[in-house]
Protein backbone atom coordinates (compact mmCIF):
# COMPACT_ATOMS: atom_id res chain seq x y z
CA UNK A 1 0.00 0.00 0.00
CA UNK A 2 1.36 3.40 -0.91
CA UNK A 3 2.85 5.29 2.05
CA UNK A 4 1.75 2.60 4.50
CA UNK A 5 5.18 1.20 5.30
CA UNK A 6 5.93 -2.49 5.68
CA UNK A 7 5.27 -4.33 8.92
CA UNK A 8 5.28 -8.10 9.02
CA UNK A 9 3.06 -10.10 11.39
CA UNK A 10 3.87 -13.69 12.37
CA UNK A 11 1.54 -16.70 12.47
CA UNK A 12 0.40 -17.92 15.87
CA UNK A 13 -2.37 -20.16 17.15
CA UNK A 14 -4.71 -18.42 19.56
CA UNK A 15 -7.78 -18.95 21.74
CA UNK A 16 -10.93 -17.04 20.84
CA UNK A 17 -12.81 -15.55 23.74
CA UNK A 18 -15.92 -13.39 23.92
CA UNK A 19 -15.99 -9.86 25.41
CA UNK A 20 -16.92 -9.71 29.07
CA UNK A 21 -18.59 -7.00 31.14
CA UNK A 22 -21.46 -6.62 28.69
CA UNK A 23 -22.92 -3.13 28.76
CA UNK A 24 -19.63 -1.41 29.58
CA UNK A 25 -17.79 0.44 26.82
CA UNK A 26 -15.41 -1.99 25.13
CA UNK A 27 -12.35 -0.66 23.34
CA UNK A 28 -11.14 -2.51 20.24
CA UNK A 29 -7.67 -2.07 18.80
CA UNK A 30 -6.00 -3.36 15.64
CA UNK A 31 -2.34 -3.46 14.73
CA UNK A 32 -0.07 -3.56 11.74
CA UNK A 33 2.40 -5.60 13.79
CA UNK A 34 3.36 -6.16 17.42
CA UNK A 35 5.47 -8.35 19.70
CA UNK A 36 2.47 -9.04 21.93
CA UNK A 37 2.52 -12.75 22.82
CA UNK A 38 -0.11 -15.12 24.19
CA UNK A 39 0.61 -16.56 27.65
CA UNK A 40 3.03 -19.46 27.30
CA UNK A 41 4.05 -18.49 23.78
CA UNK A 42 7.05 -16.52 22.65
CA UNK A 43 5.64 -15.80 19.20
CA UNK A 44 4.58 -12.27 18.25
CA UNK A 45 0.93 -11.78 17.51
CA UNK A 46 -0.58 -9.16 15.21
CA UNK A 47 -4.32 -9.08 15.62
CA UNK A 48 -7.58 -7.52 16.75
CA UNK A 49 -7.57 -6.92 20.52
CA UNK A 50 -10.26 -5.82 22.95
CA UNK A 51 -10.76 -4.95 26.61
CA UNK A 52 -13.32 -3.35 28.85
CA UNK A 53 -12.25 0.28 28.96
CA UNK A 54 -12.86 0.76 32.67
CA UNK A 55 -12.23 -2.59 34.37
CA UNK A 56 -9.95 -4.85 32.31
CA UNK A 57 -6.22 -4.58 32.89
CA UNK A 58 -5.31 -7.03 30.12
CA UNK A 59 -6.09 -7.12 26.43
CA UNK A 60 -7.94 -10.11 24.98
CA UNK A 61 -7.77 -10.97 21.32
CA UNK A 62 -9.80 -12.34 18.44
CA UNK A 63 -7.19 -12.37 15.64
CA UNK A 64 -6.44 -12.21 12.82
CA UNK A 65 -2.74 -13.29 12.96
CA UNK A 66 -0.36 -12.98 10.02
CA UNK A 67 -2.19 -9.91 8.75
CA UNK A 68 -1.44 -6.23 8.84
CA UNK A 69 -4.81 -4.86 10.01
CA UNK A 70 -5.56 -1.27 9.04
CA UNK A 71 -9.07 -0.90 10.42
CA UNK A 72 -12.18 -2.76 11.59
CA UNK A 73 -15.92 -2.44 12.09
CA UNK A 74 -18.78 -4.31 13.76
CA UNK A 75 -22.46 -4.54 12.95
CA UNK A 76 -24.42 -3.10 15.84
CA UNK A 77 -27.77 -4.45 14.60
CA UNK A 78 -26.56 -8.03 15.11
CA UNK A 79 -25.15 -7.35 18.56
CA UNK A 80 -21.62 -7.44 17.13
CA UNK A 81 -22.07 -10.98 15.82
CA UNK A 82 -20.81 -9.79 12.43
CA UNK A 83 -17.33 -8.24 12.26
CA UNK A 84 -15.04 -7.14 9.47
CA UNK A 85 -11.33 -6.38 9.28
CA UNK A 86 -9.53 -4.32 6.63
CA UNK A 87 -6.20 -6.06 6.08
CA UNK A 88 -3.33 -6.30 3.62
CA UNK A 89 -4.89 -9.52 2.31
CA UNK A 90 -8.42 -8.19 1.82
CA UNK A 91 -11.58 -8.06 3.93
CA UNK A 92 -11.77 -10.72 6.64
CA UNK A 93 -15.21 -11.37 8.16
CA UNK A 94 -16.59 -13.18 11.17
CA UNK A 95 -20.23 -14.19 11.47
CA UNK A 96 -19.97 -15.72 14.97
CA UNK A 97 -18.67 -13.00 17.30
CA UNK A 98 -15.06 -13.50 16.20
CA UNK A 99 -14.79 -17.22 16.86
CA UNK A 100 -14.00 -17.98 13.21
CA UNK A 101 -12.94 -15.85 10.27
CA UNK A 102 -12.80 -16.05 6.51
CA UNK A 103 -11.54 -13.87 3.68
CA UNK A 104 -14.54 -12.73 1.63
CA UNK A 105 -12.66 -10.80 -1.06
CA UNK A 106 -10.55 -12.07 -3.95
CA UNK A 107 -7.19 -11.16 -5.50
CA UNK A 108 -8.58 -7.86 -6.83
CA UNK A 109 -9.01 -6.48 -3.30
CA UNK A 110 -5.68 -6.78 -1.52
CA UNK A 111 -4.50 -4.15 0.95
CA UNK A 112 -7.93 -2.95 2.04
CA UNK A 113 -7.48 0.19 4.14
CA UNK A 114 -10.94 0.66 5.67
CA UNK A 115 -14.25 -1.16 6.08
CA UNK A 116 -17.70 -0.11 7.30
CA UNK A 117 -21.07 -1.80 7.82
CA UNK A 118 -24.18 -0.02 6.59
CA UNK A 119 -25.92 1.15 9.74
CA UNK A 120 -29.33 -0.20 8.69
CA UNK A 121 -28.49 -3.34 6.71
CA UNK A 122 -25.52 -5.52 7.74
CA UNK A 123 -25.55 -7.26 4.36
CA UNK A 124 -24.24 -4.00 2.89
CA UNK A 125 -20.57 -3.44 3.64
CA UNK A 126 -18.24 -0.81 2.20
CA UNK A 127 -14.47 -1.09 1.76
CA UNK A 128 -11.77 1.29 0.63
CA UNK A 129 -8.44 0.37 -0.93
CA UNK A 130 -5.57 1.88 -2.94
CA UNK A 131 -7.55 0.84 -6.01
CA UNK A 132 -10.90 2.39 -5.24
CA UNK A 133 -14.17 1.89 -3.41
CA UNK A 134 -15.89 -1.49 -3.10
CA UNK A 135 -19.31 -2.59 -1.91
CA UNK A 136 -21.09 -5.85 -1.13
CA UNK A 137 -24.86 -6.17 -0.78
CA UNK A 138 -24.85 -9.85 0.19
CA UNK A 139 -22.71 -9.89 3.35
CA UNK A 140 -19.45 -10.40 1.50
CA UNK A 141 -20.38 -13.13 -0.94
CA UNK A 142 -19.74 -10.80 -3.86
CA UNK A 143 -17.89 -7.47 -4.00
CA UNK A 144 -18.18 -4.85 -6.74
CA UNK A 145 -15.96 -1.87 -7.45
CA UNK A 146 -17.64 1.55 -7.61
CA UNK A 147 -15.22 4.17 -8.92
CA UNK A 148 -17.64 6.32 -10.94
CA UNK A 149 -16.51 9.89 -10.25
CA UNK A 150 -13.16 8.79 -8.82
CA UNK A 151 -11.43 9.72 -12.02
CA UNK A 152 -7.76 9.51 -11.07
CA UNK A 153 -5.40 7.11 -9.35
CA UNK A 154 -5.17 9.51 -6.40
CA UNK A 155 -8.96 9.77 -6.12
CA UNK A 156 -9.17 5.97 -6.01
CA UNK A 157 -6.75 5.70 -3.08
CA UNK A 158 -9.30 5.55 -0.25
CA UNK A 159 -8.10 5.79 3.36
CA UNK A 160 -11.29 6.25 5.43
CA UNK A 161 -15.08 5.96 5.15
CA UNK A 162 -17.84 7.84 6.97
CA UNK A 163 -21.50 6.80 6.76
CA UNK A 164 -23.68 9.84 7.43
CA UNK A 165 -25.50 9.32 10.72
CA UNK A 166 -28.52 11.23 9.43
CA UNK A 167 -28.72 9.77 5.91
CA UNK A 168 -27.12 6.31 5.55
CA UNK A 169 -27.06 6.55 1.74
CA UNK A 170 -24.73 9.54 2.04
CA UNK A 171 -21.05 8.56 2.33
CA UNK A 172 -17.77 10.44 2.68
CA UNK A 173 -14.32 9.10 1.84
CA UNK A 174 -10.85 10.54 2.28
CA UNK A 175 -8.51 10.05 -0.67
CA UNK A 176 -5.16 11.24 -2.01
CA UNK A 177 -7.18 13.72 -4.11
CA UNK A 178 -9.31 15.12 -1.28
CA UNK A 179 -12.69 14.31 0.25
CA UNK A 180 -15.35 12.74 -1.99
CA UNK A 181 -19.10 12.48 -1.33
CA UNK A 182 -21.66 9.92 -2.48
CA UNK A 183 -25.43 10.38 -2.15
CA UNK A 184 -26.33 6.96 -3.57
CA UNK A 185 -24.66 4.58 -1.11
CA UNK A 186 -21.33 4.58 -2.90
CA UNK A 187 -22.55 3.95 -6.44
CA UNK A 188 -21.04 7.24 -7.66
CA UNK A 189 -18.88 10.04 -6.26
CA UNK A 190 -18.35 13.79 -6.46
CA UNK A 191 -15.39 15.71 -5.09
CA UNK A 192 -16.06 18.12 -2.24
CA UNK A 193 -14.76 21.68 -2.39
CA UNK A 194 -11.90 20.98 0.01
CA UNK A 195 -9.00 22.67 -1.77
CA UNK A 196 -6.17 20.47 -0.50
CA UNK A 197 -5.26 16.94 -1.50
CA UNK A 198 -3.69 14.02 0.40
CA UNK A 199 -6.45 13.65 2.99
CA UNK A 200 -5.66 10.92 5.51
CA UNK A 201 -8.89 10.75 7.52
CA UNK A 202 -12.40 12.18 7.65
CA UNK A 203 -14.68 11.92 10.70
CA UNK A 204 -18.19 13.11 11.57
CA UNK A 205 -19.38 15.05 14.59
CA UNK A 206 -21.21 12.64 16.97
CA UNK A 207 -24.28 14.89 17.37
CA UNK A 208 -24.38 17.17 14.34
CA UNK A 209 -23.90 15.20 11.10
CA UNK A 210 -23.36 18.39 9.11
CA UNK A 211 -20.02 18.91 10.88
CA UNK A 212 -17.02 16.97 9.58
CA UNK A 213 -13.30 17.14 10.22
CA UNK A 214 -10.48 16.07 7.92
CA UNK A 215 -6.83 15.37 8.69
CA UNK A 216 -4.35 15.91 5.89
CA UNK A 217 -0.76 15.23 4.89
CA UNK A 218 1.22 18.47 5.33
CA UNK A 219 -1.86 20.72 5.47
CA UNK A 220 -3.24 20.29 8.98
CA UNK A 221 -6.91 20.01 9.93
CA UNK A 222 -10.00 21.24 8.07
CA UNK A 223 -13.62 21.44 9.24
CA UNK A 224 -16.89 21.61 7.33
CA UNK A 225 -20.16 22.77 8.87
CA UNK A 226 -22.38 22.23 5.81
CA UNK A 227 -22.13 18.49 5.27
CA UNK A 228 -18.76 18.39 3.57
CA UNK A 229 -19.15 20.94 0.78
CA UNK A 230 -17.27 23.99 2.09
CA UNK A 231 -14.20 23.57 4.32
CA UNK A 232 -12.16 25.90 6.53
CA UNK A 233 -8.73 25.36 8.02
CA UNK A 234 -8.55 25.42 11.81
CA UNK A 235 -4.95 25.35 12.98
CA UNK A 236 -4.37 27.91 15.74
CA UNK A 237 -1.79 26.27 18.00
CA UNK A 238 -1.31 23.33 15.63
CA UNK A 239 2.44 23.13 15.09
CA UNK A 240 2.38 19.94 13.01
CA UNK A 241 0.74 19.57 9.62
CA UNK A 242 0.39 15.82 9.04
CA UNK A 243 -2.68 14.43 10.85
CA UNK A 244 -3.66 10.75 10.66
CA UNK A 245 -6.40 10.54 13.28
CA UNK A 246 -9.13 12.81 14.66
CA UNK A 247 -11.54 11.92 17.46
CA UNK A 248 -14.50 13.82 18.90
CA UNK A 249 -15.42 13.31 22.55
CA UNK A 250 -18.88 11.69 22.18
CA UNK A 251 -20.09 13.26 25.45
CA UNK A 252 -18.69 16.72 24.74
CA UNK A 253 -18.27 17.14 20.97
CA UNK A 254 -16.62 20.55 21.31
CA UNK A 255 -13.62 18.56 22.57
CA UNK A 256 -11.58 17.18 19.67
CA UNK A 257 -8.32 15.22 19.65
CA UNK A 258 -5.85 14.84 16.79
CA UNK A 259 -2.63 12.94 16.19
CA UNK A 260 -0.25 12.28 13.35
CA UNK A 261 3.36 12.21 12.28
CA UNK A 262 5.54 13.16 15.25
CA UNK A 263 2.70 15.19 16.76
CA UNK A 264 1.99 13.66 20.14
CA UNK A 265 -1.65 14.35 20.96
CA UNK A 266 -3.38 17.63 20.19
CA UNK A 267 -6.57 18.66 21.98
CA UNK A 268 -9.12 21.38 21.25
CA UNK A 269 -11.95 22.36 23.59
CA UNK A 270 -13.68 24.75 21.17
CA UNK A 271 -14.44 22.58 18.17
CA UNK A 272 -11.01 22.74 16.61
CA UNK A 273 -10.45 26.49 16.50
CA UNK A 274 -7.58 26.41 18.99
CA UNK A 275 -5.29 23.46 19.78
CA UNK A 276 -2.92 22.54 22.58
CA UNK A 277 -0.21 19.87 22.42
CA UNK A 278 0.19 17.11 25.02
CA UNK A 279 2.90 14.43 25.07
CA UNK A 280 3.87 13.83 28.72
CA UNK A 281 4.40 10.08 29.13
CA UNK A 282 4.49 9.27 25.42
CA UNK A 283 7.79 7.59 24.39
CA UNK A 284 7.12 8.24 20.71
CA UNK A 285 5.08 11.01 19.12
CA UNK A 286 3.86 9.18 16.00
CA UNK A 287 0.12 8.73 16.71
CA UNK A 288 -2.21 6.93 14.30
CA UNK A 289 -5.28 6.28 16.49
CA UNK A 290 -7.19 8.10 19.26
CA UNK A 291 -10.51 7.22 20.92
CA UNK A 292 -12.45 8.73 23.84
CA UNK A 293 -14.39 6.44 26.17
CA UNK A 294 -18.18 6.98 25.91
CA UNK A 295 -19.46 8.02 29.32
CA UNK A 296 -15.99 8.89 30.65
CA UNK A 297 -14.38 11.86 28.92
CA UNK A 298 -11.29 11.61 31.11
CA UNK A 299 -10.38 8.17 29.76
CA UNK A 300 -8.70 8.53 26.36
CA UNK A 301 -6.73 5.91 24.39
CA UNK A 302 -3.97 6.57 21.86
CA UNK A 303 -2.18 4.19 19.51
CA UNK A 304 1.48 4.71 18.68
CA UNK A 305 3.68 3.46 15.88
CA UNK A 306 5.99 0.92 17.54
CA UNK A 307 5.28 1.42 21.23
CA UNK A 308 1.76 0.05 21.60
CA UNK A 309 -1.25 1.65 23.27
CA UNK A 310 -1.32 4.47 25.80
CA UNK A 311 -4.10 5.72 28.03
CA UNK A 312 -4.84 9.05 29.64
CA UNK A 313 -6.99 9.32 32.76
CA UNK A 314 -6.97 13.11 32.78
CA UNK A 315 -8.52 13.89 29.40
CA UNK A 316 -5.32 13.76 27.40
CA UNK A 317 -2.97 15.81 29.58
CA UNK A 318 -0.69 12.93 30.60
CA UNK A 319 -0.25 9.38 29.27
CA UNK A 320 0.62 5.94 30.64
CA UNK A 321 1.48 2.68 28.87
CA UNK A 322 -1.63 0.52 28.29
CA UNK A 323 -0.19 -2.59 26.65
CA UNK A 324 0.36 -4.16 23.20
CA UNK A 325 4.14 -4.35 23.43
CA UNK A 326 5.95 -2.77 20.47
CA UNK A 327 2.61 -2.51 18.69
CA UNK A 328 2.08 -0.49 15.54
CA UNK A 329 -1.49 0.49 16.40
CA UNK A 330 -3.49 1.50 13.34
CA UNK A 331 -7.02 1.97 14.75
CA UNK A 332 -8.89 2.18 18.08
CA UNK A 333 -12.68 2.10 18.30
CA UNK A 334 -15.37 1.79 20.95
CA UNK A 335 -18.42 -0.49 20.72
CA UNK A 336 -21.03 -1.10 23.38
Amino acid sequence: MKKSGCFVGLIVLFLITVPVNAGEPTVYLVTLSTSYAHTGMAIPLSALFYKSADTDTNWHYYGRPNNRIFNMDMDRTSGHRMMALATHTGVHQSFDYGRTWKVTTDWRMTEVSCVAFNSQNPDIIYAGSPYGFYKTVDAGSHWKQHNTGLNSIDAQFVSSIVIDAGRPARLFISTEDGVYISVDAGESWKRSKLSVRNVRTVVQHPRNPRILAAGTENNGVYFSIDGGHIWEKRDTGLMHNTIYTIAFDPDNPDVVYAGGFQTGVYKSVDGGYKWKNYFAGLPVLDIHAIAVTPGNSNLVFAGTMGQGAYVSTDAGKTWQYAGIKNGYVSAIKFFK
